[in-house]
């Protein structure tokens, strides 16, 4: 799924979904270019960063549930298959995948689910395999509101939880920090940093960004 937020859509009108996609996770392919094997998409949508990883010489493939999204992957000519995400995880032998990119999936999806397919990445990873999640950030109080006019969100993961469920499933080498938006008007930038002091750190703290290494 590509998802922008709403705050993105503002600062990049001039940018199609597809674009505002790119420009968001364009960089996170640097952190697959060593990848020990196959790289996996969970919830690929229109293939944007599929693409943006096999521009990189990387193999990589998606997966989504979504028959629409299938099609315009496969129309660019990536590697996607419809499936399950959890359900793909489980029929994968141990240590076979090199990387894992996972972004605004898990909070549309129920907690037993995620820990499930949590438990399943660190299976089938290999030594060494990256694994990125990118969720909303729920201590940023812009998240209230906004999240919910997703009929499709269940609900939000935050650091402590999602660091508890990592660990859980057998992560120890777990880094998460706070996403920032590339190329913002300078005047845009300076108006927000007030307003992030004004609200005491509590506004415009960008997406959760977790980096697990296997």
């Amino acid at each position: 799924m590509d998802n922008g937020s709403f705050s993105s859509i503002s600062l990049f009108s001039e940018l199609n979904s597809e674009e505002l996609t790119e420009v968001h996770q364009r960089q996170y392919v640097r952190y697959f270019k060593d990848a020990p094997g196959a790289v996996l998409e969970i919830g690929c949508g229109r293939g944007v960063m599929l693409r943006m990883l096999q521009e990189a010489g990387i193999q990589a493939y998606g997966i989504d549930s979504s028959e629409e999204s299938v099609n315009l992957c496969e129309g660019k000519g990536v590697k996607v298959l419809q499936d399950d995400a959890a359900h793909h995880l489980a029929d994968l032998p141990d240590a076979s995948l090199g990387g894992i990119f996972c972004a605004h999936m898990i909070e549309h999806m129920q907690p037993e689910y995620v820990i499930k397919l949590i438990k399943e990445s660190h299976r089938v990873l290999r030594p060494g395999a990256v694994f990125i999640i990118i969720t909303p950030n729920a201590k940023d109080l812009r998240t209230t509101e906004r999240f919910w006019m997703d009929i499709s969100h269940v609900r939000l993961y935050p650091e402590k939880l999602l660091t508890a469920i990592l660990k859980k499933a057998g992560f120890s080498d777990i880094r998460i920090t706070e996403g920032k938006e590339p190329g913002r008007n300078i005047l845009v930038t300076i108006a927000k940093k007030i307003l992030k002091i004004w609200f005491m750190g509590f506004m415009f703290r960008g997406d959760l960004v977790v980096t697990v290494r296997r």
